[in-house]
C-alpha cells in the first residue's frame, strides 16, 4: 500500500525523503495517490434518500474509509503492470491480439491496485444499482478504458465487459449490463490502452425507489 498526502509537494526535496520513509497513520485524506492496496472505487453508499459515489479503502490502509472523495485523489497503474490482448474474437473489444495493455487485475497482489465496486451500503429495496461511465478523456489523446472481469470455462478464459470506451463498432459499453445488484462486492481488470493521465467519470443511479443517483463523479487514472 503506497498512499501519499497530496501536501506533500510543497515539502522541500530532503523532508520529502525523510517524511516518505514514515508509514502514515492518519489515513485516507480528502487528496490522496494511491499506487497498491485494496480499495473498491466505486464505493455506492445509500442514506436518508441519497445515493453517493466514493473510494472505499481496505485494510492494510488506515483506516479503513468508505468516505474518500474521488476529487483530487490519483489512482495509479504503475508502467510494468502490462498484458497483451490474447487472439480471439472474445476480446476484440479489449484491443488488437497481441498488444499490450495496462492493467489493474481482478485477482489480488499485494504489489499492485486492486480495485473493485461496492454496493453492500445499498438497502435491496433501491438495487440494482445502474453504473454508467459518463465520459472517458486520456491526455495524450486516443486512450481506451475497458473495466471486464474474466472466468474459466473448460479450458478458456473468458472475459465479460462491464465497461468500454472503445468506439469500434459493437465495443462501446457506456452502461453496465444489468447493473450492480445490491449487497454485492466484487473485482474486475481495469484495463488502460496506453500510459497517460485519464479522467473517467461515472454515475450511479438507484433503478428502483426514487430512482436517487450520485450525480456525474470524475476519478483519475494515472497510468504508465
Amino acid at each position: 500500500m503506497k498512499l501519499v498526502p497530496r501536501m506533500l509537494a510543497v515539502l522541500t526535496a530532503a523532508t520529502v525523503g525523510t517524511v516518505a520513509a514514515v508509514t502514515l497513520a492518519a489515513g485516507p485524506a480528502s487528496a490522496a495517490t494511491i499506487t497498491t492496496g485494496h480499495i473498491d472505487a466505486l464505493d455506492v453508499d445509500y442514506e436518508a434518500g441519497a445515493l453517493s459515489l466514493n473510494i472505499k479503502t481496505h485494510a492494510p490502509i488506515s483506516p479503513v474509509t468508505d468516505d474518500l472523495s474521488p476529487t483530487g485523489t490519483v489512482l495509479r497503474v504503475l508502467p510494468a503492470w502490462t498484458s497483451t490482448v490474447p487472439s480471439g474474437s472474445a476480446w476484440t473489444c479489449l484491443g488488437p491480439a497481441g498488444s499490450t495493455f495496462y492493467v489493474a487485475p481482478q485477482a489480488y497482489d499485494a504489489n499492485k491496485l486492486y480495485a473493485g465496486w461496492d454496493t453492500n451500503d445499498v438497502p435491496a429495496a433501491q438495487g440494482p444499482i445502474k453504473i454508467e461511465l459518463v465520459s472517458a478523456v486520456s491526455n495524450p489523446p486516443g486512450g481506451r478504458f475497458t473495466l471486464y472481469t474474466t472466468a474459466t470455462s473448460g479450458l478458456s478464459v473468458v472475459p465479460t465487459f462491464r465497461l468500454n470506451s472503445n468506439t469500434a463498432a459493437g465495443c462501446n459499453l457506456p452502461m453496465w449490463p444489468g447493473g450492480i445488484g445490491a449487497a454485492v462486492h466484487g473485482h474486475g481488470n481495469w484495463a488502460f490502452s496506453q500510459a497517460g493521465t485519464y479522467t473517467l467519470t461515472f454515475k450511479a443511479t438507484a433503478q428502483n425507489g426514487a430512482g436517487a443517483t450520485s450525480g456525474n463523479v470524475a476519478y483519475t487514472f494515472q497510468v504508465g
